[in-house]
């Protein structure tokens, strides 16, 4: 953690498009300050170096295929998540991908961006998730994951996206509820992929499943993009919740803080970060999150307002 990354994290979110990788690498900071000076674009070039080959044999396969059999255009991928103003929310490297004006060549068929990223960051490169990894910080950080090649799958999704946007493959994140996974394609026309199990495609009813099985139940509302706020949002959401199981209230006062500096967040984070504060004796800065936390939710919850402002009032005694 430095004075500077957080600067640099407070500049990268509030640009667009987000740059997803690089702000996934500044998280990373808070824990490793190595991760901030860490090749992280250069690993992710190499990857897609990579795949580009790959990608270039499928195409050139699916072309001959296609004229061998007199076919005029590729078998259409069903899309899964409709709406056309859905398009324009997906992960900064999809937007990078789209948003630049230069030629390109054709995009590829979805089936065919899905099977090389299968191949090559999957089958290849050997990422993929473990369940030790829901246990483990390492895993919610972009450089540490891109070297061990194993993490959470929304740092994974991460790498996906990136390597798409690398190859001109349109992709976007799909947040599902306990489970990120990614959109090959546009929301018109797509398929899933699943990177905690190396980017294998799964389809709408496995999603629904699994959406199910978490106890929630299945809306294909749940299969829009994912800003990329959201996305960094939830990352920061990840690291909260495993740092209050450890109860490693460092770790979890800075994920508070970076959420803090996200353009949108809720005023819980204030209460929470006002109680992080204070349990480690910083008791007027707790007293005075918790004053701006209250004086936010005092029409709305006049109760959890009460609360705060009461326990700002204990945190001060405390210097008496």
């Amino acid at each position: 953690m430095s004075v500077r990354s957080r600067a640099r994290f407070a500049d990268v979110v509030r640009r667009t498009p987000i740059d997803l990788a690089l702000a996934c690498q500044l998280i990373a900071a808070e824990a490793d300050p190595d991760a901030e000076t860490a090749d992280v674009a250069g690993a992710l070039d190499r990857l897609a170096d990579e795949a580009r080959p790959l990608l270039a044999a499928r195409l050139a396969a699916t072309r001959s295929d296609r004229a061998s059999t007199g076919q005029a255009g590729g078998e259409a991928s069903t899309g899964q998540a409709g709406g056309e103003a859905a398009g324009r929310a997906g992960g900064g490297a999809a937007e990078r991908a789209e948003g630049e004006g230069a030629e390109r060549a054709p995009v590829p068929d979805p089936l065919d961006a899905a099977a090389t990223l299968h191949e090559s960051l999957g089958l290849r490169a050997g990422f993929a998730g473990l369940e030790g990894d829901y246990d483990d910080l390492r895993s919610s950080l972009l450089p540490a994951v891109l070297r061990r090649r194993h993490g959470l799958p929304i740092i994974l999704s991460v790498i996906w996206l990136e390597v798409a946007a690398r190859l001109d493959v349109p992709a976007y994140p799909v947040g599902l509820p306990g489970h990120m996974v990614v959109a090959i394609g546009t929301p018109r026309e797509n398929v899933l992929v699943d990177p905690f199990v190396g980017g294998r495609r799964i389809t709408v009813h496995d999603a629904a499943a699994r959406v199910r099985a978490a106890g929630v139940p299945f809306s294909r509302t749940q299969l829009a993009p994912m800003s990329s706020e959201d996305l960094l949002a939830r990352v920061l959401g990840n690291i909260r919740v495993l740092a209050a199981r450890a109860d490693a209230t460092v770790t979890r006062l800075w994920a508070v803080e970076l959420s803090l500096l996200l353009p949108h967040h809720p005023a819980s984070l204030r209460r929470e970060r006002g109680e992080l504060r204070i349990r480690r004796g910083d008791f007027l800065g707790g007293a005075r999150d918790l004053v701006t936390f209250a004086d936010a939710v005092e029409v709305a919850e006049p109760t959890a307002a009460a609360a705060a402002r009461a326990a700002a009032i204990a945190a001060r005694a405390r210097l008496n």
